[in-house]
């Protein structure tokens, strides 16, 4: 069975890329990957390179299954780790009821790296991403959890609920104005920037679209009691 190879890439900087998924692109026949994706890893493409863009991924993705079928080892770049806001569950979708076996090389996510960043145990988070569309119930969810006294980690979508609209989204729902926040920006890379700060203060502020937020609820009990 052909297999096709879903590469997570890490949170943006080349020393975090593993060396397993450095090996899996030299490797490949087909290279597909956003231009960023494609930039980080050039020296290591053998391959051919195919730059996948908002416009064209049912195309691009279709290329990639179809090339896998017919025998051609095929990498696709997933910033992050695949699995978690990545192109993992995309490209099931195209390779579903073909002779191609998908194979994981796990990468390093935003989310792990904010975790460390910001020394943070984060095994009883809740978890929540956006940058696969923002729905009324998701939000919904989102600010129960936060009502639940839950402490939350979260993907924003930069286009339709960026930072400044959830902090404010949670304010309308009746959140202390006062809950921490933390804001990581541009993780791994030169400009990478952590902001700390509350709900009131981060719903009047903008931020880089690459950016991971964390909803500290038990910081402010603790810091209560």
């Amino acid at each position: 069975m052909a297999k096709l190879n879903v590469v997570g890439i890490g949170p943006g900087s080349l020393d975090y890329v593993t060396p397993a998924a450095r090996k899996t692109v030299q490797n490949a026949d087909v290279v597909v990957g956003a231009e960023r994706s494609l930039s980080l890893l050039r020296k290591h493409i053998k391959g051919e390179a195919v730059a996948l863009t908002a416009k064209n991924v049912p195309e691009v993705m279709k290329c990639a299954a179809d090339s896998a079928e017919k025998g051609q080892t095929v990498a696709l770049l997933s910033t992050g780790d695949p699995g978690f806001s990545g192109l993992l569950r995309s490209i099931l979708k195209y390779t579903r009821g073909r002779d191609v076996e998908v194979n994981v090389v796990a990468g390093v996510s935003t989310i792990q790296v904010c975790a460390a960043r910001l020394c943070m145990d984060w095994e009883e988070m809740s978890l929540f991403t956006f940058h696969k569309g923002t729905t009324a119930e998701k939000k919904a969810q989102l600010a129960k959890a936060v009502k639940e006294g839950k402490d939350v980690m979260l993907l924003p979508d930069p286009k339709a609920f960026s930072p400044r609209e959830i902090a404010s989204f949670l304010l309308k729902s009746g959140l202390d104005k006062d809950t921490p926040v933390f804001v990581c920006e541009q993780l791994t890379l030169s400009d990478e920037r952590i902001v700390e700060s509350t709900l009131q203060r981060v719903a009047e502020l903008d931020f880089n679209a690459l950016c991971v937020m964390v909803i500290k609820v038990n910081q402010k009990q603790e810091g209560d009691n």
